[in-house]
This record gives structure tokens, C-alpha cells and sequence, in this order.
């Protein structure tokens, strides 16, 4: 890496280990809800994360193609990439860095808590707040840039088939560079994200058209539960037998569409609809039931 700035191959270094380090964190939001919901601490598993994020910026990373290929991560490193960005207006580029949620001021407000509980000071707090920002700042960016091409982050996001996170790092979509073997090539003109595929082909479209309306709206809002709102509204779908595709592969494929990097096994059905001690039914789980209400009775009388 030039001290002057980055080369379009550095940056495909950093991506790809800076995503790496993206999937460390990512599985740290189910630590975070235990322990916010359920107050369930588990200190070993907690020292590990640490270990294992503040490890990313302590030690040199290596790409796994040629030979000795070093990636050192810093704030410097961050501030590069930052610039790398806005000089070449490299917007697609942004959406890569800030289209997967990470929750890191979730993350951030939960160690915190937790280096409380244990009075001890988690050594990869400063490197994750370094990465909130530089997301923070590239979002920032990549928000005015889309308005200026009278688009929005939302549309643009909406236009990828998938996230470039997933992509590279789900165990579902990273054996992509496998594929040679089953004699698949994924093309430019390869069909992108269709809900409708998802289900059987007797139901009406307009109904699967609105449906995928409420959940861009979900998505876009991100208000209280809006996940749970959103697989909610699959899990239904799937019960009512509309799905043509396991209620498992629709939900990954709608978290990625949509840049949701929770794991969907946090989101199974009977989770979803469960009530609580009083016998009320989830919230989240209500809403979809009335939505769907809603939608057969809206277009059976049109």
C-alpha cells in the first residue's frame, strides 16, 4: 500500500478484509441483545470478540490471493479509504462499506455496559467506534451524492440483487468463486432480486407487489422492530402455504436484498408469534397478520 494514497487493488484488499472483520461484529449483536433482553452475560465469549476485533487493527492482515500481501488497518487506513471514495465519486463503492447494518451504536452503547459489569476495558472499543465514524462518514457522502443523481440510498440499495458483504463473506453466496466446477457463471444480465419468485406462481401479483411495497417501507423507516415486522410478514406468508421456497432461503434472500445482516435463525416463526404470559400475540406479529388482512380484502373486492 502507497503512503500516497490507495490503488483500486488496494482497496480490493481492504475491502475484503475490512468485510472479514464486518462478520466478527455482526455476530456480536446477538451477544448484545442476550445481554440487553435477557441479561445473559457470557464474559468468555465476550473476551473472545474483543480478542478477535482488536486483533483486525493489532496485526497485519493478509489477503488469501499473491504472494505476502500485507493489509494494515488504522484510522489512517480509514481516512485513505474515505478519500479514496470522494475523489473518484466511486459511489457504488460506498454502498459496499455502508449497505450492511451492524447496529455499532448498539454495539458500542453494549460494551460499554458490559466493561461496566465486568470492570474491565475492552481493548477493540476504540477500533469500533473508529469504524462507526468512517461508515458514518462515508453514509454521509454517499446520502448527498444520491441526491444529487435524483435517486435516494434507499432506491440504489434496492436496485442490488445483493449486498457486496454477502457476496463475499455468507456461507450461501462465498462459494460463488466454486462454481466453475457445476458449469454456472454468474452473468452482468443475471436476474436481480424478484419477491415474486419467492412465491407460487397462482398468486396474485398485485398482492406480491404490495407486499414488497410494506416491506421497502419497513426497511426504509427502521422503526421499533422493523426486522421482526419484516420476517414476520414472510412468516406468514409461509404459513398461509404462498411460498413456493422454504420459508429459510426466502428470509436470507429478503435480509439481503435489503442489507439486513441479522441471522435469520434469530427470526424462526414460532419465535415470531409467540406470546407472552398474558396471552398477547407479538406486535410486530399482529401487524403482518392485519396487513395481509387487509391486501385480500382490498383486491377480492376489485
Amino acid at each position: 500500500m502507497e503512503d500516497g494514497g490507495l490503488s483500486r487493488l488496494d482497496v480490493w484488499h481492504l475491502e475484503n478484509v475490512i468485510f472479514r472483520l464486518y462478520k466478527v461484529i455482526a455476530n456480536c449483536y446477538v451477544l448484545c441483545t442476550q445481554y440487553v433482553q435477557k441479561n445473559v452475560l457470557t464474559p468468555e465469549t465476550w473476551v473472545e470478540k474483543d480478542r478477535k476485533i482488536a486483533g483486525y487493527f493489532r496485526e497485519p492482515q493478509r489477503y488469501e490471493y499473491g504472494e505476502d500481501v500485507g493489509i494494515e488497518l488504522s484510522g489512517r487506513t480509514f481516512e485513505k479509504l474515505h478519500e479514496f471514495i470522494i475523489e473518484r465519486n466511486d459511489f457504488e463503492l460506498a454502498l459496499d462499506f455502508v449497505q450492511p447494518k451492524l447496529h455499532l451504536n448498539f454495539v458500542i452503547k453494549t460494551m460499554k455496559k458490559v466493561e461496566t459489569h465486568l470492570e474491565k476495558s475492552f481493548c477493540s472499543m476504540d477500533f469500533v467506534v473508529l469504524l462507526r465514524d468512517f461508515r458514518a462518514e462515508v453514509y454521509k457522502w454517499a446520502v448527498v451524492y444520491a441526491l444529487r443523481i435524483h435517486s435516494s440510498m434507499e432506491q440504489e440499495m434496492a436496485k442490488r440483487p445483493c449486498m457486496t458483504y454477502s457476496l463475499l463473506c455468507e456461507a450461501n453466496h462465498c462459494q460463488i468463486c466454486l462454481q466453475e466446477e457445476a458449469g454456472h457463471y454468474p452473468m452482468a444480465g443475471d436476474k436481480g432480486f424478484e419477491l415474486a419468485d419467492f412465491f407460487r406462481k397462482n398468486y396474485d401479483k398485485r398482492r406480491i407487489a404490495r407486499i414488497y411495497q410494506f416491506l421497502r417501507s419497513l426497511n426504509e423507516q427502521k422503526g421499533a422492530l422493523h426486522i421482526a415486522k419484516m420476517a414476520s410478514m414472510i412468516a406468514i406468508a409461509w404459513e398461509n402455504d404462498l411460498l413456493c421456497k422454504t420459508y429459510n432461503n426466502t428470509l436470507k434472500a429478503v435480509f439481503n436484498h435489503f442489507g439486513i445482516t441479522d441471522k435469520t435463525a434469530n427470526y424462526k416463526p414460532a419465535r415470531l408469534r409467540k406470546p407472552n404470559y398474558k396471552g398477547t400475540l407479538p406486535a410486530a406479529w399482529v401487524q403482518a397478520m392485519h396487513f395481509f388482512q387487509c391486501i385480500e380484502n382490498s383486491l377480492s373486492d376489485s
